[in-house]
């Protein structure tokens, strides 16, 4: 027998866009989502004069816990410094800012979904299995999945929040199911994961020998939901009893106005692919301590030339060009992300494309 966690019993599960000030003048935005006693978010800063937007910082992800008393504590994932001390709820948080020179900054943010942004519901499941409880070694599974979805919207119109539902599913689910509801969707997804655990070890019922021991994590975070564009990420890892467990990163950028989702050939100008590529050979060769001619395949890489990724992620300040494991290199070689700023890849951005204003 196993037990599914549902969305209002035994743990707090939540979504909140946040906005306020830092100190005196800093306009922050920040995504937090609460799993139980997990917190998990980010944060940029923004920079206006006469109420145009200058500048956006690149966007700080954090993670961290809460207690009983709502005191949260989050450390940048990068560094492992504290970044934020306060007191958190569904609608509010507010404590201190914590620099790495040890200064702090008084900050306060409320619950804020202003015109070109989205809330979310959050949809959380999480269930483990023994194949025969009753014996020693029996094989096990677990499960864990944790979903966004659209909730309705006065300013984002119907038919793009049915975009971003498809978008999702296809994702998280592998296929859309229009007429399904989330819950349901992620108790069906639980039931197969379940059948294959079973299948697998269909022989260790009989010569205790070989079990194989399933885990699957799926979940959802926000990088970005303001200016019009979302931007979600998707973190899955599966372990199938031997080896190490397997992670793999997706991404969708999706433009709030249209419900249209960003690609290479949606955001940039024709003829920048050239250069495009370029940028990225040039920086992956920087950050494996190699020189403009070195050979990739000569140090284990699959390829000596990388391809523009279609797994693209907006980080306020540029864009993250991800490639999982086996994408372009062995699993050594973890999950590679080239970074390049809108410094040096603005001018090729379309004007029609929402980024277009973040990228100036």
């Amino acid at each position: 027998m196993f037990l599914s966690v549902p969305l209002s019993a035994q743990q707090k599960n939540s979504y909140t866009r946040m906005r306020g000030k830092m100190g005196e003048n800093v306009d922050v935005t920040g995504n937090f989502q609460r799993t139980g006693s997990s917190v998990e978010g980010n944060y940029s800063y923004n920079i206006y004069v006469d109420d145009s937007l200058i500048h956006l910082s690149p966007v700080i992800t954090l993670y961290g816990g809460i207690d009983k008393r709502n005191k949260v504590v989050l450390r940048k994932v990068s560094g492992n410094d504290t970044a934020m001390v306060g007191l958190f709820s569904d609608h509010r948080f507010s404590g201190f800012w914590h620099a790495p020179d040890s200064s702090a900054m008084w900050f306060d943010l409320n619950e804020s979904y202003e015109k070109g942004s989205l809330p979310l519901a959050i949809f959380y499941l999480h269930s483990d299995k023994e194949l025969a409880p009753k014996i020693q070694g029996s094989p096990t599974a677990e499960i864990e999945l944790t979903l966004l979805y659209p909730k309705n919207s006065t300013t984002i119109p119907e038919k793009v929040a049915d975009s971003i539902k498809k978008f999702i599913q296809e994702q998280f689910f592998g296929q859309y199911k229009p007429a399904v509801l989330p819950s349901t969707l992620m108790e069906q997804d639980e039931a197969n994961f379940y059948a294959r655990f079973n299948e697998f070890n269909s022989h260790w019922k009989s010569n205790h020998k070989a079990g194989l021991n399933l885990e699957k994590r799926e979940n959802m975070n926000v990088v970005f939901n303001g200016y019009n564009l979302l931007c979600l990420q998707y973190k899955k890892r599966g372990y199938a009893g031997r080896g190490n467990p397997m992670e793999h990163l997706s991404y969708d950028m999706i433009d709030l106005r249209n419900g249209e989702k960003l690609s290479a050939e949606n955001i940039f100008k024709p003829g920048s692919k050239k250069a495009l590529l370029a940028l990225i050979n040039k920086k992956i060769r920087e950050d494996n301590d190699l020189n403009d001619t070195a050979s990739l395949k000569k140090i284990g890489f699959f390829i000596d030339s990388i391809p523009v990724s279609r797994n693209i992620r907006f980080n306020g300040n540029g864009l993250f060009f991800v490639y999982n494991v086996y994408d372009i290199a062995p699993p050594a070689f973890g999950v590679q992300k080239i970074f390049l700023p809108f410094s040096q890849i603005g001018t090729f951005i379309k004007p029609s494309c929402v980024l277009y204003r973040l990228a100036q």
